[in-house]
């Protein structure tokens, strides 16, 4: 007995040495937060102050050094993140997590972004690359400075790879991927559907059937800086001779969600003659989905160089670059959304088969090219992926079912369709020194609003376009847009701009240098209902506007984008007859409070209701086009132009015949979308918004350490908000920051983050903002009186 008591004993020590170790193990990487430290590669020395919620101020004297110290910031607090922004694009996740990421590693790879990012960093200016050469220094610097490893690398038996240079240009090729990459899947849809259609793309604009699946406006669709001009053209609804839904097999009704939230952002401007100041004001939230650590890196980034070169910089970095990402210089603001146009093409080609280096096809034998790469597994053997291109782009997707194989291009694969020219918004001095830097900028294309210090405000693309408007122009080599042609609106006469990914520019030349052939097609934009209600919001105000003008409309929840639905169920379900499901659904959406509100049963029915009928009539289609929806197969944006049409005007020939009226589909929709609610809420007056779309947001390591979930994610939270109204939430994706600033006036600014500076999850910065940013609070943007000091110096 005493034996065993002295082994339980021995077992309960070991434990809690085991505990121990591992406490102290993790604690050994946290950053380092005051005193000095020599290192080597520095010019002189850099004073870095956090305040209480552990945003740094950094201060150099001169740009090399502020960027080395930014990347050991960045490396310090952030390194697991900026590493799995790297292996993203480089297509290297499996060679930290197995054979688990190698599927999204082959995606990937196949544009080979690693060899691209080094073409980029080999013709970059001299002086930005010796701002990525600083960076990785002090990514290293500061990642051989932490006592321990990142605590992630402990969890996952692996030991960090140190930073390259061109690994900077992979974290700008992740951010491709995360914006325009889904471009591929929907543009085989769009052939798909043009395909069977057996027409070209659309020349004659709206009035051919294609245009009715792809519409290129909406009523909620005005032009930025405009007030609307009557409600836009209806696409013609194709004839029975283009589509017969009525002749086709019969259509189950979907087996996946409506239309995934596209990935989007909402930013607008105020000119100098609508602010107390002067001064022009910019409001942006970039719609992301949120993760831990948050996307972004609060800071502000000073040089001292005494001699006029003097940098004050306010706003969020992105971990992996040395640059401001958004944010004001003190006389310039600017901020982004994502630009949807014609970035990447997709090309059908018959095929019978396909092997190494050859393709067959109707005409003959098709010679590829083939690179093979190499993509090591962890725990497997390295895989091998051959990387086949032809004279329409890389193969990327073949189905020897359908005998088809599809040929991607994308802006993304030409190294000079990306550099570090954002650097050069630093220096800038004004809204029309942006503009002649707006068509050398090389990022992801995106709808860049930019405000002034004199009140100017104007609304352009920063990513290069190139002149080709044709098909295939992200295949071609031809010259990029100048400024001469380069999209852009200059102060507006309504003193205010806006964008939403919807439509922006009216000018017929820059529409088609943004959609390209897809002009004619709405260039994938979104709907323009968010872009609609921001517009109202700022036109209902006459000013003197103000930063929390600006939050009360990032804030709006009001669901007018769907008030005609409500009015539709509650016909449908009067109509249904003396259910008494369709008779509390009927009362329930009668008392809506028309807010996408935590508390609101009524919207959450709507919403399922409008979802569920979307999704059956674009599956509807898509079997009257012998085109077999896939998981992915949602509709486009701008879908929903034609679908109040159809089941408002109820074609005939566009119902399956597996019902006798379109009022026999809609009371099925109905029934459906009850079906589908009973299965998460039996009690349908305890259906609120908030419950059914919970914000979980969670470290990419929570999911394999469930015991640890509570330690890693965020706190889960019910948040107000939808896809088509200003504030955006979505599950996870929504506001990955929340910013409003007039230059000059950065100290009446605020900046909001969904989560804290530090990856870290025993730092006290780790959380901290997170409950602002939930309860649509607001943090100042320039930091707070410093709590912490650490100077490095050169070694």
């Amino acid at each position: 007995m005493r034996k065993l008591k002295i082994l339980g004993v021995v077992l309960v020590l070991l434990l809690v040495s085991l505990l121990l170790l591992g406490y102290l193990a993790l604690r050994g990487s946290l950053p380092r937060l005051d005193g000095q430290l020599a290192l080597a590669g520095l010019g002189a020395p850099v004073h870095i102050e956090r305040d209480a919620r552990g945003v740094p101020t950094i201060e150099a004297a001169n740009r090399a050094d502020l960027a080395f110290a930014t990347g050991f910031l960045h490396a310090q607090d952030r390194f697991f993140e900026m590493d799995l922004s790297r292996r993203l694009a480089g297509g290297e996740l499996s060679e930290l997590f197995g054979t688990v990421a190698l599927a999204q590693d082959r995606r990937a790879r196949l544009f080979r972004f690693r060899s691209v990012a080094q073409a980029v960093l080999a013709q970059a200016a001299p002086g930005q690359r010796a701002a990525m050469e600083a960076y990785a220094r002090g990514v290293n610097a500061g990642l051989a400075a932490l006592g321990a490893r990142p605590w992630e690398y402990w969890l996952l038996g692996q030991k960090p790879r140190p930073w390259a240079t061109e690994d900077g240009i992979l974290v700008v090729y992740a951010m491709w991927w995360d914006l325009q990459a889904e471009g591929f899947r929907r543009g085989i849809v769009r052939r798909q559907v043009n395909a069977r259609l057996g027409g070209a793309e659309c020349a004659d604009g709206w009035k051919c059937a294609l245009a009715f699946f792809y519409p290129p406006g909406t009523n909620w669709d005005a032009p930025a800086g405009r007030v609307p001009e009557g409600a836009a053209s209806e696409p013609a609804i194709p004839g029975p001779e283009a589509i017969n839904v009525r002749a086709a097999p019969g259509v189950a009704g979907p087996t996946h969600p409506s239309r995934a939230p596209a990935v989007g952002s909402n930013n607008w401007a105020v000119g100098g003659q609508l602010t107390a100041t002067g001064a022009a004001l910019l409001a942006n939230d970039m719609h992301l989905t949120q993760r831990v650590p948050t996307i972004w890196y609060h800071a502000r980034l000073k040089v001292s160089a005494g001699a006029g070169d003097n940098l004050v910089l306010d706003g969020v970095t992105l971990p992996g670059g040395p640059l401001l990402v958004a944010g004001s210089n003190g006389r310039l603001a600017w901020g982004f959304t994502n630009s949807y146009g014609n970035w990447l093409d997709v090309e059908r080609v018959d095929c019978s088969a396909v092997q190494a280096g050859r393709m067959t096809t109707p005409g003959g034998v098709v010679p590829l090219s083939v690179i093979s790469e190499e993509i090591k597994v962890k725990g497997a053997p390295t895989a091998v992926l051959d990387v086949q291109s032809g004279p329409r782009g890389t193969l990327v997707r073949v189905d020897e079912r359908a005998h088809e194989c599809w040929f991607g291009s994308w802006l993304a694969q030409r190294p000079e369709a990306t550099n570090m020219n954002l650097m050069q918004l630093e220096h800038a001095g004004s809204v029309q020194e942006a503009l002649q830097l707006a068509p050398q900028i090389g990022i992801p294309h995106q709808n860049a609003m930019l405000a002034d210090r004199d009140g100017h405000i104007a609304w352009t693309i920063f990513g290069r376009i190139p002149e080709d408007t044709s098909s295939g122009r992200a295949l071609a080599a031809g010259p990029w847009t100048t400024f001469a042609e380069h999209p852009r609106i200059v102060d507006p006469p309504l003193g205010r701009l806006w964008s939403a990914n919807a439509r922006v520019a009216s000018d017929p030349r820059q529409l088609q240098l943004i959609g390209g052939d897809l002009a004619a097609l709405g260039a994938e934009y979104d709907l323009g209902a968010r872009a609609g209600q921001i517009r109202d919001d700022l036109l209902a105000r006459q000013g003197p506007f103000a930063p929390a003008d600006m939050l009360r409309i990032q804030l709006d929840d009001r669901a007018v984008f769907l008030a005609r639905w409500q009015a539709l169920a509650l016909s449908v379900s009067e109509a249904a007859g003396a259910d008494p499901r369709h008779a509390q659904f009927h009362r329930l959406v009668a008392g809506w409070n028309a807010h996408a509100s935590v508390d609101s049963v009524g919207y959450r029915l709507v919403r399922a209701f409008h979802d569920r009928t979307q999704q059956a009539v674009w599956d509807m289609l898509l079997a009257g086009l012998a085109i077999t929806p896939d998981e992915g197969s949602y509709p486009p944006s701008q879908f929903e132009g034609p679908l109040w049409q159809l089941v408002t005007k109820q074609p005939l020939h566009l119902l399956s015949s597996r019902y006798a009226s379109w009022s026999d589909f809609l009371r099925a929709q109905l029934d459906a979308t009850l079906e589908e609610l009973g299965g998460s809420c039996p009690q349908l007056e305890q259906c609120t918004w908030g419950a059914h779309d919970r914000v979980r947001i969670r470290h990419p390591l929570s999911g394999a350490l469930p015991g640890l979930a509570g330690f890693l994610d965020m706190p889960t939270v019910e948040l107000p908000g939808d896809q088509d109204m200003p504030r955006v939430q979505v599950g996870n994706l929504g506001a990955s920051e929340r910013l409003a600033v007039s230059p000059g006036h950065e100290d009446q600014a605020y900046l909001t983050l969904p989560g804290g500076q530090s990856g870290h999850p025993l730092s006290p910065y780790y959380r901290a903002g997170f409950l602002a940013w939930a309860h649509g609070e607001t943090l100042p943007l320039v930091p707070g009186p410093a709590q912490h000091t650490l100077t490095l110096v050169p070694r």
